[in-house]
């Protein structure tokens, strides 16, 4: 039997094809899943793990008996994560997130400093400089740079010198804020065709589904047409679809349509945030912050339609109180200015919130906490499917402070009630004083056995939650805060007050250092929220200073306790001309009657007799009660632990200093007109040699203008002088003869005897005898001093801080009371004093006596009325009313300061002192069943 032969035909050479290309399949998938399975798995793994940053809760602040002053709140909150998966859906899912927010009553995190309607930058800051450096950061961090460095230095390889750097900053501001728009626009890629391309392309929906949106989206008419090249489009080969997707867009006219501004605007913030935080490593976007638990749920439960969305929780700093204590509380906000400092602290600048005034900002790193973090496994849509590990965030410190939370609400509630009334009612007063623009103060309780703060009150105040709550701050508000329309506001005042002055006039336009234009408050009128008139405002104290006169009188033996004085109204000594605000003479008076009466010529005569001692005398007392501080002090500071400026009385050396900044200016414009005319003046065509010169000179002058003690001064003046006639290209030509120089000096020393002449004018201490001239103090400063007088004086460092406890409650560290001073005082001073201020408030004629003589504690006090300056009528400005005191008067707790700025008279202001004193001895004045005036 014969061998069959076997034939090798194509079925054989097809199936042989067959098994070769499945056991190359099955080594792949064998070298796959079994001999590299730990590299490939470990590969999918760490792609779909990343660590989210879990944000610390900020330590809560509370007053001295535990109520909250600030906490944190769990707040809602809406993300997007965007992978490579749902970047693709990215508009038609944002459409319907916003529609989402917009039925639940919610908005989109708006921290956007671009702004559209009109375009104009957003930044909080109402400084023009600090605006500028923001604006240049911002365009910065979105490459705006770029193609003007390539511009300009096309060439360029290495870094940039600072000269360089700055060309390219002018030309960035150059670039409006509508531009600015356009550009992130086009470079974020936000328009239609985009959003056109991905519908096309995506197959998470059906055709059908796809073609319906784009045909509502983009309006299309042609629905069959339109259906078939869009099937074409879908099924062509992927080269070819560029082309096609092209003709479609010209033929359908998408490349000329446009989103509505404002939902453009919401693209390109979640967008922008997006670039801005990819700088950090990963981060979910923040669509919606503090949303309300309703509209979390309603987002929860479209989850599976939202790709890349989620709904998580994050504690969010809340002001229990609004804006109850905002003064030293301050507030929190994104991170803005000091950019690269945060970052060295580890600080994440695209979402990080920090203290930005008052103690949130003093005690920012104890207040922060430490953030924590998860381990987590995403899956495709960037949704959290597996937690694999955790670090817990650990809470900022617990921060309890001195404030008494009822006697801060007394203090701000009954400051505005008193202020309200002033405007209501501004012409209520004896002596003519118009109170309408009452629209400022301020209120300070300190506890006089400590130096603790129990209340600081500065109106008008703010909602700290309008930074920590984002959304919070709108435009409106951005505007009345970091942007106030001056002129708009002048027009209006003029016009109610029936002023004859122009707006330039009050508020004057100054350049800025870019040349632009600006207004400035030049007379402190217009109400601003963020200054805290409580540390910072000056003011003139008025008769509240007369007790340091008294005290000052008796130590140094010019005045008796016992002594009385005549009151013959109106002082004349040296010239001088100044009157008692009392009609008519209150005969012979001591010390404790003209405290009473707050009598001016009482004090006239005790301020003459202080002069004849030395002209520093009152001062130096004033320096020991915290009024100023000598010259010789570096910064002097009441201990209180916010930002403050600190006073000063009248002294020799003060009026020098004041005296030479004005006078120079006068003494320049003599030398310019001089037949031979001399510039001592900066010009902007001066060399740099020039420029020095004109300066070394001007600082010569003032020196000795001040101290007296340029050795040699007219042979150094001359000497110099001469070398700028000879350099200076104006006055080189004139041929200077020594005749010529001489008359110049002769000018220079006219202004350096004025400026002694000035300074040492006996009217001088007048005036600060009676709390007015040069006297320019803080109500911190005040309330300070009356403690002195309340505690027989001590001079604590005044604190805001009792303690700071961990997040369990055990102390870390308890501020103690600390002495900075103690003033010895004779018995008989402080009694005559302390007796003086009691009849104050308890003598029929006493100024304070009206609202506080039937209080049942007894008081003592002092009221005051400052004039803010010599023309403040014609600005429409008055006196301002004051008062300091303190309770009991037989054993001082408390004392305090308070202040009306354009509030006309103290007595106006007592009002105030005794809402402070209803709420401090509430428990003790319920129990004699006391009528409350102010206090619920």
């Amino acid at each position: 039997m014969k061998d069959k032969k076997t034939k090798f035909n194509r079925f054989t050479a097809f199936f042989l094809i067959i098994a070769v290309i499945y056991s190359i399949l099955v080594t792949k998938l064998g070298i796959l899943q079994i001999k590299n399975t730990e590299y490939y798995k470990e590969r999918a793994n760490a792609t779909a793990i990343t660590e989210v940053p879990d944000s610390a809760p900020r330590g809560p602040i509370i007053d001295k008996k535990g109520s909250l002053l600030a906490t944190n709140i769990q707040s809602y909150i809406l993300v997007y994560n965007e992978t490579s998966d749902n970047k693709k859906y990215f508009f038609e899912t944002m459409d319907k997130v916003f529609k989402l927010l917009d039925e639940n009553g919610e908005k989109i995190q708006d921290d956007f400093e671009l702004k559209i309607n009109p375009f104009r930058f957003e930044f909080k800051t109402n400084d023009a400089d600090a605006r500028k450096i923001l604006e240049v950061r911002f365009k910065r961090d979105r490459g705006l740079n770029e193609a003007i460095e390539k511009k300009l230095f096309p060439d360029k390889k290495d870094s940039f010198t600072n000269e360089e750097i700055k060309r390219v900053n002018e030309e960035l501001l150059k670039i409006t804020p509508e531009e600015t728009y356009k550009l992130l626009i086009e470079g974020y890629k936000i328009y239609p065709k985009e959003d056109f391309k991905n519908l096309l392309e995506q197959y998470r929906i059906t055709p059908e589904e796809a073609y319906t949106i784009m045909i509502k989206r983009f309006n299309i008419k042609d629905t069959a047409g339109f259906k078939k090249r869009a099937e074409e489009y879908k099924s062509s080969k992927v080269k070819d679809r560029p082309e096609i997707l092209q003709s479609i867009i010209i033929d359908y006219s998408v490349d000329k349509i446009k989103y509505p501004l404002e939902k453009e605007r919401k693209y390109l913030i979640i967008k922008d945030t997006m670039k801005m935080q990819s700088f950090s490593g990963y981060k979910p976007v923040i669509i919606g912050n503090n949303i309300k638990k309703e509209a979390a749920f309603a987002f929860s439960e479209r989850l599976n339609d939202l790709p890349g969305i989620d709904v998580t929780t994050q504690p969010v700093r809340y002001y229990p109180n609004g804006e109850l204590g905002s003064a030293f509380l301050g507030y929190i906000s994104k991170i803005s200015g000091e950019v690269e400092r945060y970052k060295e602290k580890g600080y994440d600048v695209s979402t990080d919130y920090v203290g930005v005034a008052g103690l949130e900002s003093v005690f920012e790193d104890r207040l922060k906490g430490s953030k924590g973090g998860r381990i987590v496994k995403l899956n495709k849509q960037g949704r959290i499917i597996e937690e694999l590990g955790r670090r817990e965030p650990y809470p900022g410190q617990t921060m309890k402070l001195t404030i008494d939370n009822g006697v801060q609400l007394a203090a701000e509630k009954t400051l505005d009630k008193v202020m309200e009334n002033l405007r209501k009612n501004p012409n209520q007063s004896y002596d003519g004083v118009i109170t309408a623009n009452a629209t400022r103060g301020a209120a300070v309780v300190v506890d006089v056995k400590t130096g603790g703060v129990i209340a600081l009150a500065s109106r008008p105040g703010f909602d700290p939650n309008i930074f920590s709550i984002p959304g919070k701050l709108t435009s409106d508000l951005y505007n009345k805060f970091f942007n106030p329309n001056y002129e708009e506001f002048a027009k209006n005042y003029i016009s109610n007050r029936g002023l004859n002055i122009e707006v330039d006039s009050l508020f004057p336009s100054v350049k800025t250092k870019d040349g632009n234009s600006m207004r400035k408050d030049e007379y402190d009128i217009y109400p601003k929220p963020f200054f805290n008139y409580a540390t910072s405002s000056f003011t003139a104290p008025g008769s509240t200073f007369k007790p340091l006169t008294a005290i000052a009188g008796l130590e140094e033996n010019v005045l008796g306790p016992n002594e009385r004085i005549y009151d013959n109204l109106v002082y004349t000594k040296y010239g001088y001309r100044g009157r008692s605000w009392n009609a008519v003479s209150k005969g012979n008076i001591d010390v404790v009657e003209a405290l009473a009466y707050s009598n001016n010529y009482f004090f006239y005569e005790v301020g003459d007799r202080l002069y004849n001692k030395g002209l520093d005398t009152l001062a130096e007392y004033a320096w020991k009660f915290g009024l100023g501080a000598p010259h010789d002090v570096d910064k002097p500071t009441t201990g209180i632990e916010i930002p403050e400026l600190f006073g000063q009385v009248f002294n020799v050396q003060t009026e020098k200093n004041k005296a030479s900044n004005i006078l120079i200016w006068s003494l320049y414009d003599e030398l310019f007109q001089l037949k031979k005319s001399i510039d001592l003046r900066v010009r902007a065509e001066d060399s740099k040699e020039i420029e020095d010169m004109k300066k070394d000179i001007q600082s010569t002058i003032i020196k000795h203008m001040r101290y007296r003690n340029v050795t040699n001064f007219s042979e150094v003046l001359k000497s110099k002088l001469k070398e700028l006639v000879q350099k200076a290209p104006t006055m080189s030509s004139k041929n200077f003869t020594d005749g010529d120089i001489s008359s110049v000096m002769s000018k220079v020393y006219k202004y350096v005897y004025a400026v002694e002449e000035e300074a040492l004018r006996p009217g001088n201490v007048y005036n600060a005898s009676i709390g007015q001239g040069s006297n320019n103090f803080t109500p911190l400063q005040l309330a300070n001093f009356a403690a002195m007088i309340a505690n027989g004086g001590t001079r604590y460092k005044l604190h805001l801080i009792d303690k700071f406890l961990d997040s369990e409650g055990n102390v870390i560290q308890e501020v103690k009371p600390e002495i900075l001073d103690k003033v010895t005082l004779k018995p008989e001073t402080l009694k005559a004093v302390r007796e003086g201020m009691f009849a104050v408030t308890s003598f029929d004629e006493g100024t304070g006596s009206s609202v506080l003589g039937d209080f049942p504690i007894p008081t003592a006090g002092k009221t005051g009325s400052s004039t803010s300056s010599e023309n403040q009528e014609r600005v429409g400005r008055t006196s301002s009313g004051l008062y300091i005191g303190y309770a009991p008067y037989d054993n001082p707790q408390i004392a305090v300061c308070v202040i009306v700025f354009d509030g006309g008279h103290g007595g106006y202001v007592t009002p105030v002192a005794k809402a402070i004193y209803e709420a401090y001895f509430k428990e003790e004045l319920s129990k004699i069943n006391y009528k409350f005036e102010h206090v619920n």
